[in-house]
């Protein structure tokens, strides 16, 4: 079938919006030859934002909390999507600010609150808009803008997903077999094994690492600081093969780096120490139920699934999770078999309180299986009518 067939077809078979905005977009480029009033400006990003922030701070009553808002967009625009001129702005790039705003962009290790991101969504639309008005930006870039919505019955800032365990086991498996000691590897091994957070994993240095001990040492310093400083510092056990693993890597796969204070990082691709987007990458790849064999739960082709094609679409799959939901889901899954929260808070450094609040989320069959044994084996009364028999 050739391409005008195909399109035919297309078109009698009640096609999508998306897929009608996708053939405008086209014209409208194959015309803008012939119509220069069509065509798109290309204009340095800088200057753009530069006059929509001039004009949004002229319209508003506290201009503090939108400069800090503003700040947020162009870090993300300068330094994540390294956009230097508005045709360079692509589709994914404004669908992913949402997922960097609320994972990315802070030091702290929740995730940004859901009406606090709810508002930032809404700026960001706004420039969004004010390309599209200058015609510097497709129409259809506005649809890319994902602005969510408080859930006020389940308590609004509170992220409720987390890694399932089933798919933990299977990317290691996976990863074991066929990406064996790469960074990738080690890098999900560790997350999966303890739960850290991103910005402490990725400041640990090769000398952190003691193989003989099989722990992995967390230690503060301004270069690359822990959450809560002294107060986190702390030896990790690594069990079973993840020691091996790691002194493989060590010996066959990482790569000669240092950082820029001159110290060896653990994790690095070899362009100094691994980023945080990086590891965020790492995390919503490998946790892709279709890339690890465990086949797509949302009965997507992965021929067709955009999450499937490119490693930076891995985070558009429902199912993929970043390294805050794989702490999360580890958290969860140690609390169910019974480890103790004063456990957990030395592996993890997280406080008991804090874990209740946001990490430890089991669902209502795990929450009741974990009080089980505890009336089952209490003393009950004999006398008494309240009996477990």
């Amino acid at each position: 079938m050739d391409d005008e067939e195909f399109l035919k077809q297309r078109l009698s078979e009640d096609p999508s919006e998306e897929f009608l905005e996708a053939i405008a977009s086209t014209i409208v480029d194959e015309m803008s030859e012939s119509f220069p009033e069509l065509s798109r400006k290309s204009r340095p990003m800088d200057a753009v934002l530069r006059e929509f922030r001039e004009n949004k701070l002229e319209e508003v009553d506290s201009t503090r909390q939108y400069e800090r808002k503003l700040d947020y967009l162009q870090t993300y625009l300068a330094e994540e999507a390294r956009v230097e001129t508005t045709e360079d702005l692509t589709s994914e790039d404004v669908e992913r600010y949402d997922t960097w705003r609320k994972y990315e962009s802070l030091t702290r290790e929740e995730p940004l609150s859901v009406s606090t991101l709810r508002d930032d969504m809404y700026l960001f639309r706004e420039s969004i808009q004010h390309l599209i008005e200058h015609r510097m930006a497709p129409v259809r870039f506005e649809k890319s803008v994902n602005i969510p919505e408080p859930e006020y019955e389940n308590g609004d800032g509170v992220d409720e997903k987390q890694l399932d365990p089933e798919i933990a086991k299977a990317a290691l498996e996976y990863l074991r077999k066929y990406e064996y000691a790469t960074v990738e590897h080690v890098a999900m091994e560790l997350m999966c094994q303890f739960g850290p957070r991103k910005n402490g994993l990725r400041g640990r240095n090769v000398d952190d690492f003691d193989y003989d001990e099989g722990t992995l040492t967390f230690k503060h310093d301004s270069a690359t600081p822990l959450k809560n400083d002294e107060g986190s510092e702390r030896e990790v056990t690594l069990y079973g093969a993840v020691p091996e693993i790691i002194q493989d890597y060590l010996a066959n796969k990482r790569p000669a780096a240092v950082d820029d204070e001159g110290r060896e990082p653990l994790l690095t691709k070899g362009d100094g120490r691994i980023s945080p987007s990086t590891l965020q990458t790492i995390a919503y790849m490998w946790t892709r139920p279709c890339a690890v064999g465990l086949g797509c739960p949302h009965d997507r082709d992965p021929e067709e699934c955009e999450a499937a094609q490119t490693n930076n679409s891995a985070f558009k799959c429902p199912s993929s999770r970043a390294p805050h939901h794989i702490r999360t889901g580890y958290i969860t899954d140690q609390k169910n078999q019974g480890v103790s929260a004063e456990a957990v808070a030395q592996r993890c450094d997280v406080s008991p309180r804090v874990q209740d609040l946001h990490y430890d989320l089991p669902d209502e069959t795990e929450e009741r299986e974990r009080y089980e044994d505890e009336f089952r084996n209490a003393d009950d009364d004999p006398d008494s009518g309240f009996t477990h028999e």
